[in-house]
Parts: structure tokens; C-alpha cells; sequence
């Protein structure tokens, strides 16, 4: 009986951290892209997803805050980043999925530095996987 109660546990340690985690899509309207330019005030390097808050200046001049929602810190660490990519001040650019409630949130697709650089970071990471891809091709064909 101990051994089915110990198991039981285990198994409930195991699985409940992956309920966790949610799908972009049960947040976002992963059908639609807008792109937003502001000030970061806040970048949280967290799982299951890091943000970034960045104040959004609006057509009329209100300031309106945003955050935006990317890949695990863990899947963004082996991408390079860290708990420093982004600082106060920085002006970046932001694509991504707006929310399904209609709040200033999104999930980001990419994001663009003041210098132009893209440097994505989103949930799926599709341009640093296409980054890797291309590098291992430019790699493969110079061996051939």
C-alpha cells in the first residue's frame, strides 16, 4: 500500500508542472500580428515565459503600458540570452499576437532592437531555429 501512495505521488510530482505550462493560442490570436514600439520598464527573465513591459506611446501622446510574453528563460538561455537582454530605457519593437481579452498583452513573435537587429526570442523561436538551420546547411555545403 505504502509503495502505491509513494507512486501515486511521484506520478503527481512528475505530471503537474506540465499542466502548467499553455498554449499561445488559448491567450492570443495567433490569426492576427501587430507590431508595437515602446520603452521597456521591466524585462522578467522567467518560465514558463519571460516578459517584457514597455511603455507604448500612443497617437494622441497617452502613455499606455504593455507586456508581452515570449519563450521559457531556459529555451532562451540556449538561445544566447539572459536576465540582461533587455534594460529600462531601451526602445524596442515588439510583433506578436494581441490578446484574445482585448488587454495590452501579446505573445511575441519577434522583437526588433533600436538598431535594427531582430533578435526573436518568442514562443517557437522560429528565426534563431531558422539561424541554426542555415548555419548548419552553410556548414554542410562547405564540407561537400
Amino acid at each position: 500500500m505504502r509503495i502505491k501512495i509513494l507512486l501515486g505521488l511521484l506520478t503527481g510530482l512528475v505530471t503537474l508542472p506540465s499542466l502548467a505550462h499553455h498554449n499561445f493560442a488559448a491567450h492570443y490570436q495567433t490569426d492576427i500580428s501587430l507590431s508595437i514600439t515602446g520603452v521597456v520598464t521591466q524585462f522578467r527573465f522567467v518560465n514558463p515565459h519571460a516578459r517584457v513591459y514597455i511603455d507604448v506611446k500612443n497617437d494622441d501622446g497617452t502613455v499606455v503600458s504593455w507586456m508581452a510574453e515570449g519563450d521559457a528563460s531556459v529555451a532562451l538561455r540556449r538561445s544566447g540570452w539572459s536576465a540582461e537582454q533587455f534594460k529600462p530605457g531601451d526602445i524596442i519593437e515588439i510583433t506578436g499576437s494581441p490578446s484574445l481579452a482585448g488587454e495590452n498583452m501579446m505573445g511575441w513573435n519577434n522583437i526588433t532592437l533600436s538598431d535594427g537587429s531582430e533578435i526573436g526570442g518568442g514562443d517557437g523561436r522560429l528565426l534563431e531555429r531558422l539561424k541554426i538551420l542555415n548555419a548548419s546547411l552553410a556548414e554542410y555545403r562547405r564540407q561537400r
